[in-house]
């Protein structure tokens, strides 16, 4: 008993002693961890539908997101044991679907990386929550918007990267992916405005902290996404009812066009992250 105490002791002693700047790296290395994955997957699914990834990208992308989880668990010290230990289960999770993954269904396979991505995002809101429940409103505010609102939007426009990229590389999607898809675009554009009224808000409270025409890069983002999302959302009508093909879909195209997007929606993860550091 008095083992465990002396634990929580040093835990709670080393979280209350962890810098903002070491606050600032876990997040980051929970969204490189996010990122990584969602490229893994979609990278997967393009390559069991037979386009143009060579399986060495797929073991370098194992490898990768292995590399992040592992360095997550070396600092330990910046969180709680009970997020260190989930992390702990997400890498055993993550071996274990990278070993079986090629000989899943492509949809299942697209489904289970997509659950272990939102188990991250759920750690990465709740650590956010520990590490700034003492700091100031703007960290706070600042802080929710990175790991609520933009990380997850990451993975919005990363679904539809994969999806998409997917469905360019065989030209067609079975029923499941179909019906998966479609259901997906409303969430995304709900997500996309959330975060721009999220960054609004933000911009409102502390125009002197960002840029001037943060107005216009968000408006030009958000006809982006619009304009990313309707292009699959044509391609799956055309092909549902076996139209001719008003858009050409390339896989590498398309693929690399979400990772631009999502490039983009980081961009204003590193604005924010800038406002956090600056005391």
């Amino acid at each position: 008993m008095k083992k465990i105490v002396l634990i929580l002791i040093t835990v709670v002693l080393s979280l209350s002693a962890a810098s903002l700047d070491d606050k600032v790296v876990y997040l980051d290395n929970i969204k490189e961890l996010i990122i990584l994955t969602q490229k893994m997957r979609g990278d997967t699914n393009v390559y069991v539908k037979g386009g143009d990834i060579v399986l060495s990208e797929i073991e370098d992308n194992h490898d990768n997101v292995m590399t992040s989880l592992r360095e997550l668990r070396h600092k330990f010290k910046t969180v709680d044991i009970k997020t260190n230990d989930e992390f702990d289960k997400l890498n055993s999770y993550m071996q274990s679907l990278n070993e079986v993954a090629s000989e899943l269904d492509n949809m299942t396979t697209f489904r289970a990386y997509s659950l272990l991505i939102d188990e991250m995002l759920r750690l990465g809101l709740e650590v956010q929550e520990n590490f700034f429940i003492h700091g100031s409103e703007r960290e706070k505010r600042v802080s929710v918007v990175m790991m609520k609102d933009i990380l997850p939007m990451t993975e919005h426009i990363g679904k539809l990267r994969g999806l998409g990229a997917g469905l360019a590389a065989c030209g067609q999607c079975n029923s499941d992916e179909l019906t998966y898809t479609k259901e997906y675009f409303s969430d995304v554009l709900d997500k996309l405005d959330e975060l721009v009224v999220a960054m609004r808000a933000l911009n409102t409270s502390y125009p002197n902290r960002y840029p001037k025409n943060l107005d216009q890069q968000l408006k030009k983002y958000q006809a982006d996404v619009k304009s990313y999302v309707h292009v699959i959302e044509t391609k799956l009508t055309e092909h549902e009812l076996g139209e001719i093909e008003s858009i050409k879909l390339d896989a590498y195209d398309f693929f690399s066009y979400g990772t631009s997007l999502i490039d983009h929606t980081l961009s204003f993860y590193e604005m924010n992250k800038l406002i956090l550091q600056d005391q």
